[in-house]
């Protein structure tokens, strides 16, 4: 695990296994080494200045008979617990302003779907599928609205899930137990999963925004709904091309055949 995230020169985001940063080309290796060093020191001071006052561990200090690495920990973990409360609060934000739309295509989508009835929907296919009746087929728009109903609604759960447990470890980390880890939910993975799939535009967009997340998993998801956002606009396009040529054919005016020259 890495002490420093973010290059010291230029404050760019960085990967574990960076040796040089891509932005600036700092040496990684020697700024990581430096950095060990600083905590060393710190934690060697800090350590002196308990012994000398007899008091415990406070903010910033070595608690008595720690060593350096549960000290790099310690410290790490309050920097993930300070970037924490800043993430609690956006998941909370995002909630919110998710929830009513979310509520309301899935309650349209499910009264339309009881209006046409199962036995209607059940008749939808692929070559239904055309690129212009997506706006215009009641049944596709009702499996539409309800399918990203769902997509909103998992991505809601989820996250309120990870502010919770955004909060937990942050509890954690002022309790000095180890922290609650806050990863990807399940929840909010197959949500936008099915963002891609009912709305590929949407979801090619989302991907390409939580591609540049510094979450690994989120990553690896926003990775997997591009292509899944991508196939479906594909299969899209190529079910509406015969469409698309007759529909020409039709439309190109018949040319007459010119009178014979005498």
């Amino acid at each position: 695990m890495k002490i420093i995230t973010r290059c010291p020169k230029c404050g760019g985001q960085i990967q574990p296994t960076d040796t040089v940063c891509m932005n600036c080309g700092a040496d990684l290796v020697q700024a990581e080494l430096a950095k060990k060093k600083e905590l060393q020191e710190d934690s060697l001071a800090a350590r002196r200045a308990a012994e000398v006052s007899g008091g415990g561990a406070g903010a910033g200090q070595v608690k008595p008979g720690e060593t350096s690495e549960e000290t790099r920990l310690r410290f790490f973990d309050q920097q993930e617990a300070q970037r924490l409360v800043h993430e609690r609060l956006s998941c909370y934000v995002t909630a919110g302003l998710v929830v009513l739309p979310t509520l309301a295509l899935l309650v349209f989508g499910i009264l339309r779907v009881r209006e046409l009835g199962l036995a209607e929907i059940r008749t939808l296919n692929f070559a239904d599928l055309r690129m212009w009746s997506v706006l215009t087929d009641p049944r596709i728009i009702a499996v539409t609205a309800t399918g990203l109903g769902l997509a909103g609604s998992l991505s809601f759960i989820g996250l309120i899930q990870r502010a919770v447990r955004a909060g937990r470890a942050i509890r954690d980390v002022k309790a000095g137990t180890k922290p609650t880890i806050v990863s990807l939910t399940a929840a909010t993975y197959w949500g936008l999963l099915l963002t891609a799939v009912f709305c590929p535009p949407m979801g090619l967009v989302l991907g390409i925004v939580l591609k540049f997340s510094s979450d690994e998993d989120i990553k690896n998801t926003a990775g997997t709904m591009i292509i899944i956002s991508l196939v479906v606009i594909g299969a899209l396009i190529a079910n509406a091309v015969p469409a698309i040529v007759e529909t020409l054919r039709s439309s190109a005016p018949t040319q007459e055949a010119s009178p014979a020259v005498q």
